[in-house]
C-alpha cells in the first residue's frame, strides 16, 4: 500500500472506507458512518451536537447505532440517524467520540471525532484535530492573507502547483466546492509551490478558476515557508495536499483533494 493511499483514508468517510476495506467486504456494500459536528473545542462544560444524518448506506439497508461519548459516560444508541444527539463535557480534557453503524447482516463500521475541553482550544499541529498553525503571505493579485484573519468561516487550503497535473486535475474538484458553498462560509485557499508567480497567475487565469484566495511565497516546493509549514515541503508528503479548517480554525479534514465530500464540507458549515 503506498504513502498516498493511506493519506486518502483520511477524514470521516475516508476511516468508514478503511474500517469497511479491513472487514474483508466491499466497501460499496458497507455501512458510510460519519459522526458530524461543527464545533469540537470550547472551555467546560462544553455542549457537543453531534449530526448522525450524513451517515448512508450503499445498498439503502437498515442499521443502528452506538455513539460512545468517549469520557466515560453510558454509550448511547438507537436506529434514528435524522437527530443532533447533544452530550455535555463536564470535565477539561480531550476525549474521542466514537460512532459504530451495523447493518442488518452485521457489517459494522466506524467513525470518530476528537473533542477538546479547553479554554485554549486544542494544540497547534497539522494532524487531525490540531489547530492550524497561523500564516501570513502575499496573495497573486497583490494583497495579503492571514490564515487567522478567517476564524468564523470554514477554510479549504490547497497546496497545488501549476507544474504538477494532478493539482490541476482536482482543482476543479475544490472549485465546485466554493461555487456551491461560498455563500455559507466556504473560504478556499491555494497555496502554489510554483518556482515563479506567474506560472500559478496564468493558470488560475486560463483555468477561469478565480473563486480562490491564491497565496505565492518563494522557494517552490522545497523551499515554500507554509508548505513547510504544514509539512508538505518533502518527498515523504505529495501535492495536492488539501486540510479543510473549521470555524474555530481546528483541522478537520487532511488528505487528497477528491477525497473532500460535499457531505463533510456541508457538516461544517
Amino acid at each position: 500500500m503506498t504513502p498516498r493511499r493511506w493519506l486518502r483514508l483520511t477524514g470521516p468517510v475516508g476511516l468508514a472506507l478503511l474500517a469497511g476495506a479491513l472487514s474483508g467486504c466491499d466497501v460499496g456494500e458497507n455501512p458510510v458512518p460519519v459522526l458530524a459536528t461543527a464545533v469540537v473545542t470550547g472551555p467546560a462544560p462544553f455542549d457537543a451536537a453531534f449530526d448522525l444524518s450524513y451517515t448512508t448506506h450503499p445498498l439503502g439497508r437498515p442499521m443502528t447505532f452506538e455513539l460512545d461519548f468517549g469520557d466515560a459516560s453510558p454509550v448511547q444508541s438507537g436506529g434514528e440517524f435524522d437527530v443532533a444527539i447533544h452530550h455535555v463535557y463536564g470535565a477539561a480534557g480531550t476525549y474521542r467520540a466514537v460512532l459504530a453503524v451495523v447493518d442488518d447482516r452485521g457489517m459494522t463500521a466506524t467513525d470518530a471525532v476528537d473533542i477538546t475541553v479547553d479554554d485554549s482550544g486544542p494544540p497547534i499541529g497539522i494532524r487531525l484535530g490540531e489547530t492550524a498553525p497561523d500564516f501570513t503571505a502575499h496573495t497573486t493579485d497583490g494583497g495579503g492573507f492571514t490564515l487567522s484573519a478567517t476564524r468564523g468561516s470554514v477554510v479549504l487550503v490547497d497546496f497545488w502547483g501549476a507544474w504538477c497535473p494532478p493539482c490541476r486535475a482536482t482543482l476543479p474538484h475544490l472549485d465546485s466546492l466554493l461555487r456551491t458553498y461560498a455563500s455559507r462560509g466556504l473560504v478556499g485557499v491555494v497555496v502554489s509551490t510554483d518556482i515563479k508567480e506567474k506560472d500559478a497567475v496564468e493558470y488560475l487565469a486560463e483555468a477561469g478558476l478565480e473563486r480562490f484566495v491564491s497565496v505565492w511565497e518563494p522557494g517552490g516546493k522545497g523551499g515554500n515557508p507554509i508548505a513547510q509549514l504544514y509539512g508538505v515541503s518533502t518527498n515523504d508528503v505529495g501535492i495536492p495536499r488539501t486540510f479543510v479548517l473549521d470555524r474555530q480554525g481546528v483541522i478537520r479534514f487532511v488528505g487528497h483533494p477528491t477525497d473532500l465530500s460535499r457531505a463533510m464540507v456541508e457538516a461544517l458549515l
